[in-house]
């Protein structure tokens, strides 16, 4: 097998070689999107830069909805424009077998190759499951859950849009005691928990203060600016409201597992342990329902995730 996995976001794209599962990667590559016109001429280019030939398979993980069925895939990436089409480029590289997934659902199936210097462990508050469900929370440039579950079969990870979901009603409140009427702004859960949601929550926080215009800026600032870092404890306390609402709508034993850059850089912040103590008040409705919490750390996840996927039988 030489498969070709790519992790494609919205910014950058990162491809690998793949020749057995749970084996490193090899010949590992990053681009910037806006440096090309389209996937196809991105992909041109690694197989041109790693000298790559002989590609049986592909599996991309891809920023955005993916729709159709097995060898009739079809995605857009979010904030760039691409169509991506399985059945084109499966024509392009010679009739190869090619998978496109959600990279949320890549990052599920990556859950079973990562090591413990691959995860920051969070709150350990709970037992995990090792057979129970999982859900991977991605907060980045958007905002989207997918819950994991591992079968005899393999992992399946399954789809959704939860970012669109309207704001639960403890967060909106919470929001309210401190920006006021602003809280009217942020209706779901994306406007809230994304970078651009991340931006404007601070904006809305601080109205008076110098503009911070995104989620790094903030980050960097909060480590030297008090009013900053109490605008990411705050935040940090939101996300535990969020996961504890989380718990209850998908009940993953198996654990909350947080990727993208944002939820990395503040749950790995001191912001952390405003997190840690509002995520384990208990719940007076359901005091036994715990779940431990982790970071994923490595950048190259989804493509260990991308390497782990089955494709079925041409």
């Amino acid at each position: 097998m030489r498969r070709l996995v790519a992790d494609l976001g919205g910014t950058n794209c990162r491809l690998a070689l793949s020749t057995a599962a749970g084996q490193p990667l090899q010949a590992v590559q990053s681009y910037r999107n806006e440096d090309f016109a389209s996937f196809s001429d991105l992909l041109e280019r690694y197989l041109r830069d790693t000298e790559q030939t002989a590609i049986t398979e592909m599996v991309i993980a891809v920023a955005g909805p993916v729709n159709g069925s097995a060898g009739d895939q079809h995605a857009q990436v979010t904030n760039r424009g691409w169509d991506l089409s399985s059945r084109d480029l499966s024509q392009d590289m010679g009739n190869i077998a090619v998978c496109l997934l959600n990279d949320l659902s890549a990052l599920g199936h990556s859950l079973a190759e990562l090591s413990e210097h691959d995860l920051a462990e969070i709150q350990p508050l709970g037992t995990a499951d090792p057979q129970g469900q999982k859900l991977v929370i991605g907060i980045g440039t958007g905002f989207n859950v997918s819950p994991v579950i591992a079968t005899d079969h393999g992992v399946v990870s399954l789809k959704s849009e939860f970012g669109h979901v309207a704001l639960p009603l403890d967060l909106y409140q919470a929001l309210q005691a401190q920006i006021g009427a602003r809280a009217t702004d942020f209706t779901t859960i994306e406007c809230c928990f994304s970078g651009r949601g991340f931006a404007a929550l601070y904006a809305a926080w601080a109205p008076e203060a110098p503009q911070l215009h995104n989620a790094a800026a903030i980050m960097a600032a909060a480590s030297h600016n008090d009013s900053v870092a109490a605008f990411t404890g705050f935040y940090a306390e939101l996300l535990a409201l969020l996961s504890r609402n989380l718990i209850k709508g998908f009940l993953p034993r198996g654990g909350l597992y947080f990727a993208g850059t944002l939820a990395r850089n503040l749950l790995t912040s001191p912001a952390k342990s405003a997190f840690v103590r509002a995520y384990g008040r208990p719940d007076p409705q359901f005091p036994d329902l715990t779940a431990p919490v982790f970071c994923i750390l490595d950048d190259g996840a989804a493509l260990k995730g991308c390497a782990g996927v089955a494709l079925p039988n041409r």
